[in-house]
């Protein structure tokens, strides 16, 4: 019997004591980059015996977010284009997408996802009065997301 109003004062305690606040949900904005790479193609004859004209090599990146878009002809372009500013024009192709890749982080963006491809064309071969060449198309997607204030 001595130990129940201890037992009670115990249990009105523990009762009147909130609860923690639930944190609140966070809030995410996403954003995605597309990439699409097409080497130089030389010029030729086709299978006809009609001309076909050299292309050059080309580069799409299209940056996508609830901000808008912004489409470049290189990482560079993009760079440019938002602004980052520790990005270093000089370094080859890998090293410039790991610069867009870091300035990406430094503004809060986190990779969620990558799809990359590689579709390969032939051009000429027997009969036609080519060598043959063949190009490989290289695409490729990135998923960001980062916490709204």
């Amino acid at each position: 019997m001595r130990f129940l109003p201890l037992v009670a004062l115990f249990l009105t305690t523990a009762a009147v004591t909130a609860a923690p606040a639930l944190a609140e949900k966070p809030k995410w904005e996403y954003a995605e980059v597309t990439f699409r790479t097409v080497p130089a193609r030389p010029g030729g004859v086709d299978a006809d015996g009609n001309q076909v004209a050299a292309t050059p090599s080309s580069m799409t990146i299209r940056w996508l977010s609830v901000a808008g878009e912004v489409e470049a002809k290189s990482w560079a372009e993009l760079a440019e284009k938002l602004k980052a500013t520790t990005f270093k024009k000089d370094g080859s192709l890998p090293l410039q997408k790991l610069q867009i890749l870091n300035a990406f982080g430094a503004d809060g963006w986190e990779l969620m996802d990558q799809q990359t491809g590689t579709t390969t064309t032939a051009f000429g071969g027997p009969g036609s009065g080519e060598r043959g060449t063949r190009t490989s198309t290289a695409t490729g997607s990135w998923l960001f997301k980062r916490r709204m204030p």
